[in-house]
């Protein structure tokens, strides 16, 4: 059966300000995935490995890391010309289980 809802590695978020604190960052993305038709829980116990991750999510019995950074791409206008730049986001990536590498071992670490 096909699900409907918007995989949760296509939901972009994007949180505002110039430095939004981590938290918050993981809200507004666990926000948009709610409203996309998702029950989301933060993960308390995940260990930042990477600048660009924010916390993890629990979406209905698979883990995501949530991300930061460069990830859309936007126009930037200077006086009257413009070019293209990468813009800040939050997405999320799959926390495989250990119990699944098996599956994927040339993808998977």
């Amino acid at each position: 059966m096909m699900d409907e809802r918007t995989d949760p590695t296509l939901i972009i978020a994007q949180p505002g300000g110039l430095a939004p604190p981590r938290q918050r960052i993981v809200e507004v993305w666990a926000h948009l995935a709610a409203k996309a038709g998702w029950q989301v829980e933060p993960v308390a116990d995940f260990e930042l490995t990477t600048k660009q991750d924010c916390g993890a999510v629990d979406v209905e019995g698979l883990r995501y890391v949530v991300k930061y950074g460069p990830r859309l791409r936007e126009p930037l206008y200077e006086g009257n010309s413009e070019r293209p730049v990468f813009a800040p986001a939050a997405w999320v990536e799959p926390l495989v289980a250990a119990s699944d590498r098996a599956l994927w071992p040339d993808l998977v670490k």
